[in-house]
């Protein structure tokens, strides 16, 4: 109960944190930077340094640190994240045919959205993978393989459920935020099993994690200006695809040989 009750602690602070800010200092930030893209950059900003002193309260900085084998490892593991983009890209070229006097935000909003991205995997990964995984770890074990999933699927349950809140949101249907939360579970399933053969380290499931949320702003829509709740609101027409193949990634990295090679 001891490890559970620090993985609730965990993700109250990491989510409570980034939430209080929000709502103390929002409306002063967003009459600091009125440009929709800066504003939110700014906010991932200040929710990735939080994630990174979380794991340092809850001492897991093991998780930081980089191995050029284990990156090379996790990147290897993370080969499939290209069907992904590849569905993005065409989801794009249909919003571009059918965009009309519609404009594209400019460079460097889409720069600012990539940073973006990047700052959210680190956090997300640091809360979920970084501190989450490692406590389920310890909670029910790491000898068998079996273990070793049942740890990253009961973080990843964590991770999507709180995707649910972003109901909350106006803009976004109780429907929506179900839905996307059923897909960001088999996506976490790949993040946890990323940072499993990577060495549990973060930093391939960092950029991984990166690299599929752009796709997904990408293909809802987000370079023709719609907010990032409008996108997460809209179904994308490739979501129960791109589930199929989260699903056969997991099972695929976390394969029962590894038990073979124990």
């Amino acid at each position: 109960m001891k490890k559970l009750a620090e993985i609730v602690l965990a993700i109250g602070c990491g989510i409570g944190g980034s939430d209080l800010i929000a709502r103390l200092f929002g409306k002063t930030l967003k009459a600091a930077f009125p440009n929709y893209f800066v504003l939110e950059f700014v906010m991932q900003l200040i929710s990735a340094a939080i994630g990174l002193g979380l794991l340092f309260l809850f001492r897991k900085e093991k998780v930081l640190k980089f191995s050029g084998k284990d990156f090379k490892e996790g990147l290897a593991c993370g080969a499939p994240a290209l069907v992904i983009v590849a569905l993005s890209a065409v989801n794009l070229i249909l919003d571009l045919s059918g965009a009309g006097g519609h404009q594209m935000i400019r460079w460097w909003e889409i720069l600012l959205l990539a940073l973006q991205c990047i700052l959210i995997g680190f956090y997300e990964e640091a809360i979920f993978r970084g501190i989450v995984q490692e406590l389920s770890f310890e909670m029910i074990g790491e000898e068998s393989l079996n273990k070793a999933r049942a740890s990253v699927a009961l973080a990843t349950f964590f991770f999507a459920a709180l995707h649910l809140t972003n109901a909350i949101s106006p803009q976004i249907s109780l429907k929506a935020a179900a839905m996307q939360a059923i897909s960001v579970f088999w996506m976490g399933l790949v993040f946890g099993a990323i940072c499993y053969r990577s060495g549990r380290t973060i930093w391939a499931s960092v950029l991984i994690h990166a690299i599929l949320d752009f796709s997904a702003f990408v293909a809802s829509g987000i370079l023709f200006g719609i907010t990032q709740e409008e996108a997460i609101g809209a179904t994308g027409r490739g979501q129960a695809i791109t589930s199929v193949i989260y699903v056969i990634w997991f099972l695929y990295l976390m394969r029962s040989h590894r038990d073979e090679e124990e």
